[in-house]
């Protein structure tokens, strides 16, 4: 299986002006962010675009020539496109990005094995990604609302969906 960061790469590169020269670290981050949601999106994970918008709109005062590098600055668009080449070129894999970045100059992706068909995967990402940046209480809660559990029983899933990402659970 070929690693979902070269794929992503490949994808963002669709979009630069220039692939081959090096291009700058808020270009390439706003870029792979593009390239994790036309990922997603391709598997049927999706939320309104207009909700991505401020994650390159923090990045823009400080890197005012970071559109220059890109062929568009239709974000909409780039998503389309590349959505399109992950369809055209990947069209099998259906692993789901949970969370995409760039650590020691290397892009990291962590990710989940394709859904079963009875999972709602956008529910399950959105469970891995609380547990994954730390909110355990608030994956407890969701896991009690979305799943009628006990406490003890939200705590016991939310444990195990831990261990799955090679967390070890908290005692809170």
């Amino acid at each position: 299986m070929r690693p979902l960061s070269e794929m992503l790469k490949r994808m963002l590169n669709t979009q630069l002006r220039d692939p081959e020269r090096a291009h700058s670290p808020a270009a390439v981050q706003v870029g792979l962010y593009l390239a994790n949601l036309a990922w997603n999106e391709s598997l049927g994970i999706c939320h309104p675009r207009e909700s991505y918008r401020n994650v390159w709109e923090t990045i823009e005062p400080d890197n005012p020539d970071l559109w220059n590098e890109f062929v568009s600055t239709d974000t909409s668009q780039m998503i389309d496109e590349m959505v399109a080449y992950k369809n055209r070129h990947f069209p099998n894999d259906k692993r789901r990005i949970l969370t995409c970045g760039i650590v020691d100059e290397k892009i990291r992706v962590e990710w989940l094995p394709p859904a079963n068909a009875h999972v709602d995967s956008e529910w399950e990402l959105r469970m891995y990604g609380l547990i994954r940046i730390g909110k355990r209480k608030q994956a407890i809660r969701l896991m009690q609302e979305t799943r009628r559990l006990s406490r003890p029983e939200a705590t016991q899933a939310v444990d195990r969906m831990a261990m799955r990402l090679g967390m070890i659970p908290s005692l809170s």
